[in-house]
């Protein structure tokens, strides 16, 4: 299962990357969580993940913060999205958010579990990858990529993500994820 092959990477990459140590723990077993809301890759994720506290990465350039499956930050009032059914219905759910407070959620009618990315007063949603997998694979590359970096030159940085874009992340949505990620 390829969402457990990169799970165990990006728990790796927190760990070595966190300036907020919190405890998580990968089990190879599936935990039993209570979510009737939770499908395909996503539920994956919160079944072999186990933490507690809002797990911060340390990455200058694309910050993601994990939410825990109880977390008040995952609900649709945390965020004022209750305009759109699409959160109220529970269609998305939101699994992390970056430190600029961006929300990060997926799509539960896709077993996949697309990932989809929206800013604070922009009522576009940006589609950053077509499974939760190629986001945390993208994710992994480019804080390998950036992590030891400071002071990249924009046109540096804008070629070099660029570039992880179009390698790490299907043609269907590159567009999207550079919009988002290169503004």
């Amino acid at each position: 299962m390829a969402v457990v092959t990169v799970l165990k990477k990006i728990i790796r990459l927190y760990e070595e990357t966190t300036f907020i140590p919190q405890s998580v723990n990968f089990s190879n077993e599936k935990l039993r969580i209570q979510s009737s809301d939770l499908t395909g890759e996503l539920l994956d994720y919160y079944q072999h993940i186990e933490f507690n506290k809002d797990l911060f990465f340390a990455n200058q350039n694309f910050n993601i913060i994990l939410l825990p499956l109880d977390s008040y930050a995952r609900t649709v009032e945390c965020w004022a999205l209750q305009d759109f059914d699409q959160f109220t219905s529970g269609q998305y759910q939101i699994f992390a958010t970056t430190d600029t407070d961006d929300i990060l959620f997926c799509d539960m009618q896709d077993e996949k579990s697309p990932v989809f990315a929206g800013r604070p007063g922009d009522p576009n949603f940006y589609k950053l990858s077509e499974s939760l997998t190629e986001f945390f694979e993208f994710y992994f590359a480019f804080s390998n990529l950036w992590k030891q970096r400071e002071d990249v030159p924009l046109d540096e940085y804008i070629v070099g993500t660029g570039d992880l874009i179009e390698c790490y992340l299907s043609p269907d949505v590159q567009a999207t994820a550079k919009e988002f990620l290169l503004r």
